[in-house]
């Protein structure tokens, strides 16, 4: 086939079906793993602190489909055990009333009708006071630090000013508790991925348990529907960067409101096109120590330079930079062909938790834009950014009490805690049946893992299981297998910058004006080298020397 031509036939004969080749490649990870390219980590995110908290595996169910926890790969499970064990550590046994402040939003139903909540105050032996704010924690989370309100149980935001300064001052360092063979004493904290350690990790001290999450990165979805009305598989097999284009000019049919994508073009293609180039992910760490941003690379200014033509061409929705609302109705509603979510986003959609979807969802695997297989994919944070930590006391009784706590909301995939804390009450909210987990309609509101406890520690982002889909976790570790091992991790992740906090925010948004203007063209893309000089001179330079130092 010529590489500049796209044909529905030859992606038909050459696509990766989620139901057929990629399905049973992931039943062979040594098979299908690529070598690892000459620079990269091992680990698929940056270099492990030094205080890393011990990985002990739970010596749960054997994986159906096995991943490797070096590279970020999990262990896929396709049953879950008929009689779940118990963690043997409930009820935790708490001395006295604990609160949550965090992100989230509180459950629908209260406390005095809610039997998952009652379940969770029955394990805790106390009762749980949830304290949780939505889209305006960050205002929160200020006025609860001035007042010095702050809860047991708190999860502090990494936007807040002079951060580690805060942390010393109002939290519990918790690297005696959990740093190195110390943290065996939480045996479910100790089994989380090594790697989400790193996002609680500040100046060498370990200050919260976060939620931690599969690093894939950005995926770009499909709407396996009408790719395969157009003879083109769910999981497409470009060859280089002209299929991708091609493909995206084959799904637009702007007579019907169809078009490829629907999403603002600067947060989510320019991303996939730097992937596909070749180009950093996010930032770039020289031998000698030096961070140079993307936006310096040839690589971005090509991939702005390729979305301007796209956007020229009429791929994007014309609203993709007024309505980003629309964006997942766009999709849902067949409007547009393609979506960029991060992982956890292609996850639900395929188990179908958020999102009742009725069409076969793929995603595509970025090709190097000049041939030669699959681009290196840019990873993601192994975990959410604004952990949960501890309010500051000297009662050790009391922080081994809260770990406790945490280690609990922890319990590993297999058991019968992991199924109470994240998907409620048996009989009510979920029974076992055959071996699957089968969701019930009984208690709707009560969710509890949606008041954000689920940072706290919460495995089931990283426990690859769909319930009663085993072909969607075939899928789903099927591409995890081919496409974490050999990622580019951002080696920010984890790292500090009060510059970033400070100024990071106000000059990025500066600079994805511009690029804006040249997507739409209302600027030329020569002015996006002074663009980036402004940004560098404003905030960017002291935030790479920053991190250099960290």
């Amino acid at each position: 086939m010529d590489h500049h031509t796209l044909t529905r036939r030859s992606l038909l004969a050459t696509g990766l079906t989620a139901s057929a080749t990629l399905v049973v490649a992931g039943c062979a990870p040594g098979d299908t793993t690529p070598s690892m390219p000459t620079g990269s980590p091992g680990s698929g995110t940056s270099a492990p602190s030094p205080v890393r908290p011990a990985h002990i595996p739970y010596d749960g169910p054997k994986p159906d489909l096995v991943g490797d926890g070096a590279t970020g790969v999990p262990n896929g499970f396709l049953t879950y055990p008929a009689e779940p064990p118990s963690t043997g550590r409930v009820p935790v046994n708490l001395s006295a009333p604990i609160t949550f402040l965090g992100l989230g939003d509180p459950p629908a139903v209260p406390r005095d009708r809610n039997q998952w909540w009652q379940q969770i105050e029955s394990d805790l032996g106390a009762a749980l006071n949830l304290n949780i704010v939505g889209s305006q924690y960050v205002d929160k989370f200020q006025t609860s630090v001035a007042g010095n309100a702050l809860g047991d149980l708190t999860q502090y935001t990494p936007s807040a000013p002079r951060l580690p300064e805060l942390l010393e001052k109002m939290f519990v360092d918790l690297t005696p508790h959990l740093a190195g063979d110390a943290v065996a004493r939480y045996p479910s904290l100790a089994s989380m991925p090594a790697a989400a350690w790193d996002m609680c990790t500040i100046n060498g001290k370990i200050w919260g348990v976060t939620n931690p999450r599969i690093p894939a990165g950005i995926v770009l979805m499909t709407r396996g529907d009408v790719l395969e009305s157009k003879g083109i598989a769910t999981m497409p097999n470009l060859s280089n960067g002209e299929d991708f284009l091609d493909m995206c000019r084959e799904v637009t049919d702007r007579s019907r409101n169809v078009y490829a994508i629907g999403q603002i073009p600067q947060d989510w293609t320019v991303p996939v096109i730097v992937e596909a180039l070749g180009g950093p992910n996010t930032w770039h760490v020289a031998d000698d120590g030096t961070w140079t941003s993307a936006y310096e690379s040839p690589e971005y200014a090509q991939a702005l330079e390729i979305v301007t033509t796209m956007w020229s061409e009429g791929l994007f929705h014309p609203n993709s930079f007024t309505d980003l609302g629309a964006t997942l109705s766009w999709f849902d509603g067949g409007t547009t062909v393609f979506l960029a979510q991060n992982f956890l986003g292609w996850q639900e959609r395929l188990a179908g938790a958020k999102y009742q979807v009725s069409f076969p969802t793929g995603a595509v695997v970025m090709p190097n834009w000049n041939g030669g297989g699959a681009a290196a994919k840019h990873l993601g944070a192994p975990g959410f950014a604004s952990p949960v930590g501890l309010r500051k006391t000297s009662d050790e009784g009391r922080i081994e009490e809260l770990l406790r706590v945490m280690d609990y909301i922890a319990s590993p995939f297999g058991t019968v805690e992991f199924l109470k804390v994240n998907y409620g009450v048996q009989g009510r909210q979920w029974t076992i049946r055959d071996e699957q987990v089968v969701l019930g309609d009984a208690g709707e509101g009560e969710a509890m893992m949606g008041t954000g406890l689920g940072y706290a520690g919460s495995t089931a982002s990283v426990s690859l299981y769909t319930p009663g889909k085993p072909d969607a976790t075939k899928q789903l570790h099927a591409y995890l297998t081919r496409m974490v091992p050999t990622g580019k991790p951002n080696p920010a992740n984890g790292k500090y910058s009060e510059t970033q906090l400070s100024k990071g925010a106000a000059a990025t948004r500066r600079l994805e004006d511009v690029m804006a203007d040249i997507i739409q063209g209302r600027a030329a893309l020569s002015s996006w080298d002074a663009a980036v000089a402004a940004w560098k001179s404003e905030a960017g330079d002291a935030i790479a020397r920053e991190y250099a130092a960290g």
